[in-house]
């Protein structure tokens, strides 16, 4: 049983990422209105019928105060509390969170630390004309819109994840959460799936760096693999703390 289903898992996997069929089904809805904190991780148990959802709450600085622990059927159903993080959890997220791909450390991420200013509201470029008035003698930017600007901007922190120059995460003036915006495939599958800077579009990339986009996807965080690699989860936002948790069937 266990060879048919390597055997089955290869055939899956050991394709390029263009060729994939990935058939998205919505199986709970989540409202964090109900829980505490905010999502971090997902995770599979081993036997591919339950999650372990893990939120937080940050202190005033940004940095990590609290986690929060759930189980949730792969079927279905509303969270429900655990007092811990289960072993398997913690198993599971050492390989499908770290820095290189499972069996393949030539799939590694680059982690960047930077700076970025950040504005309230941009400042317009072209003066009056950018806001909607007339171009005329004295069009430019204004001393009076680079003060307003300027008031209400901020230099903030960047960390910023890719792999094969594609950007598979970004944290901004916030806390750096490994597993949040990517999720690696199973040993053997040379995949990782991540959201799409900007728009949250679920993407598949394999090692050579083709790239599968997921339609109808966005505002998709925690992609997370099941061990066998036939199935593919993450949380898609819905607004307002509100999110659908999605199961995708991975087939070729």
């Amino acid at each position: 049983m266990i060879a048919v289903l390597l055997a089955l898992t290869g055939f899956l996997l050991q394709a390029p990422a263009s060729s994939l069929k990935i058939t998205p089904a919505v199986v709970a809805q989540i409202d964090l209105g109900t829980l505490h904190g905010q999502i971090r991780q997902l995770a599979w148990s081993p036997d591919g019928k339950d999650f372990y959802l893990q939120t937080y709450d940050t202190n005033k600085d940004g940095t990590l105060k609290t986690k929060y622990h759930y189980s949730l059927a792969v079927a279905g159903g509303d969270p429900k509390p655990l007092s811990d993080q289960p072993e398997w959890a913690s198993t599971y997220l050492s390989w499908s969170t770290g820095k290189t791909a499972p069996d393949d450390a030539t799939m590694a991420i680059e982690i960047e630390q930077g700076k970025k200013t950040i504005t309230a509201t941009s400042a317009p470029m072209g003066g009056d004309y950018a806001k909607g008035g007339n171009p005329g003698a004295t069009s430019g930017t204004s001393v009076e819109s680079v003060v307003s600007a300027t008031s209400q901007s901020q230099t903030v922190g960047v960390i910023t994840i890719r792999l094969k120059n594609e950007v598979v995460g970004e944290f901004v003036n916030s806390l750096f959460i490994p597993g949040l915006t990517f999720g690696w495939g199973p040993k053997g599958s040379g995949l990782i799936a991540f959201a799409e800077k900007d728009t949250g579009r679920l993407i598949v990339m394999d090692k050579k760096g083709t790239k599968l986009r997921v339609d109808g996807t966005k505002s998709v965080v925690v992609p997370a693999w099941a061990p066998d690699g036939t199935r593919l989860a993450y949380l898609q936002g819905q607004g307002h703390n509100k999110y659908s948790l999605v199961v995708a069937s991975v087939g070729r």
